[in-house]
């Protein structure tokens, strides 16, 4: 699916120059009752490429989802994905987004991750396997609020990997929706405790 980044004379988003095509997509966004400043502080906590903070306790509580709300218990959970990635950061606009990637095939029971550097990202197409690009980004909203956005992004060029990461991707979407969810939901509580704190 091409990139519709680009409309209307807008700067195009970091995201869309490393993933400018995906095969599947998945966008959630809440708006933070904190100041962009405040809420990219606690953005910019992933630039480690580690998304173990601040969501470490939000991954944690997806694992224990009902297995009603999972697609497979053989097939790895959007979190386990989250959690277990090879990040690296692809790159930064400081105070609007921050986007990390990661390389490999994860679609199956057994994990596999390759090493791969920002300038290959965009490139890449090893047989069997994929990209997943993930963006956070924000946009003053209101006074002191802030919209946060939580863009994901999966590439896979192999035409017969690519059947069986479609057939991967609809059956996590609903569970992945919900743990990008309370992703946004836990840098809200982050910066909205810096928030209250600066005013005190």
């Amino acid at each position: 699916m091409p990139s519709d980044d680009v409309a209307g004379g807008r700067e195009p988003s970091l995201l869309a120059e490393f993933a400018p095509c995906r095969d599947f997509a998945l966008t959630e966004h809440l708006v933070v009752a904190a100041s962009p400043g405040e809420t990219y502080a606690v953005v910019a906590q992933l630039r480690g490429a580690d998304l173990r903070s601040p969501v470490l306790r939000v991954l944690t509580w997806a694992r224990g989802l009902p297995v009603r709300l999972r697609p497979d218990e053989t097939a790895p959970a959007f979190e386990e994905i989250l959690l277990g990635a090879r990040w690296v950061l692809l790159g930064e606009r400081p105070c609007q987004e921050i986007v990390l990637g990661a390389a490999g095939r994860f679609w199956t029971p057994r994990m596999r991750w390759d090493v791969v550097v920002p300038h290959e990202f965009a490139r890449y197409d090893r047989p069997r396997s994929g990209t997943i690009a993930l963006a956070l980004s924000i946009l003053p909203f209101d006074r002191e609020q802030t919209l946060l956005t939580l863009d994901t992004r999966v590439t896979v060029h192999d035409p017969v990997a690519r059947r069986w990461a479609e057939l991967y991707w609809q059956a996590i979407k609903p569970t992945a929706r919900l743990v990008a969810r309370q992703v946004l939901h836990a840098v809200n509580d982050e910066a909205t405790g810096r928030h209250r704190s600066a005013r005190n």
